[in-house]
């Protein structure tokens, strides 16, 4: 991180007590000019922040300042508006490759974050008294800030998760399973995951931020809860989201039940007109009936208004 990012021209002959916001100003908008993603200038800058926070804690250089600290840099805005997520026939093509292919731990991981809409460390960290088999619920306890929650177990996850607790060797529920890390937490897919996704689906690799990845199957999750009609407040619950606003990037893909509404105003007021007319032609042939029963007009003169109006 120092050698590759930190190092520059500006900043290598200059002490740490001298450096100020101005010049990590000029260090985020360089690490732009180069290509860098906002979010990942924004991990430099939080690594620098949390340097000058501990060189003033440990009181390892004498009157310190953290330049960065209290938004006197300001970190660039990520985009997360645009996330790719996995088409119905790309998730089951994936599912079914890693099946045919035998990539047990690949699939199970796959089923777990694509049924369940958690992120990696939740599912990596997950321990089997999270699991309630009875009540077929999983908990996901608070993390990122976001809030804990509960997660319906559907059938291919009630599958998955039968066979690792068949296999299980301690308490988490998927753990490394093999080498010198056998039984330990798993820190991030395995890399083979994304080999595999960007062989099947065509144009993958170089999609961009539009590239199906570990974490387009969260995303995945909640688009398809939002297709399928899912309101955004549920939505918000089933991730976890601490902030409505993250939530929002699924608005869209809720069907919009208001053009419906307003189709439907046009047919109910139809509906009240073709009533009415169908109610006055009833009400016409109930005061014709009552005439002739009171006799106040015949079958003949009846038939004589009829021929008129025909005419």
């Amino acid at each position: 991180m120092i050698n590759k990012h930190l190092i520059t021209i500006n900043l290598k002959d200059v002490e740490v007590s001298q450096l100020r916001s101005k010049d990590f100003e000029e260090l985020k908008q360089q690490k732009l000019e180069e290509g860098l993603s906002p979010k990942t200038v924004q991990h430099i800058l939080s690594y620098v922040r949390q340097a000058f926070n501990h060189a003033i804690r440990n009181d390892l250089v004498k009157n310190l300042t953290n330049p960065i600290s209290d938004s006197k840099v300001k970190m660039p805005k990520v985009d997360n508006a645009k996330t790719g997520f996995f088409k119905y026939d790309e998730a089951k093509l994936l599912l079914d490759t890693l099946k045919r292919k035998d990539k047990k731990d690949l699939y199970r991981l796959t089923v777990l974050l694509l049924f369940t809409g958690a992120r990696f460390s939740e599912i990596a960290s997950l321990t089997w008294n999270d699991v309630n088999f009875e009540q077929r619920l999983i908990y996901f306890s608070m993390c990122k800030g976001g809030k804990p929650r509960y997660i319906q177990i559907t059938n291919i996850l009630m599958e998955v998760l039968q066979e690792l607790y068949e296999e299980r060797i301690d308490s988490l529920v998927i753990p490394i399973m093999k080498g010198k890390s056998k039984g330990k937490q798993r820190e991030q897919m395995p890399k083979q995951w994304q080999d595999i996704v960007d062989e099947i689906i065509p144009g993958n690799k170089t999609a961009g931020k539009a590239r199906l990845t570990v974490h387009s199957l969260r995303h995945t999750h909640a688009s398809w809860l939002a297709i399928n009609g899912l309101d955004i407040l549920h939505i918000k619950e089933q991730l976890g989201h601490k902030k409505i606003e993250t939530t929002m990037r699924y608005a869209h893909l809720i069907p919009n039940k208001r053009h419906e509404a307003t189709l439907l105003l046009e047919e109910k007021i139809n509906k009240v007109g073709s009533q009415t007319k169908s109610q006055k032609s009833l009400d016409s042939m109930q005061d014709i009936e009552n005439a002739i029963k009171n006799e106040e007009i015949t079958i003949e003169q009846l038939e004589e208004e009829l021929k008129k109006s025909i005419n």
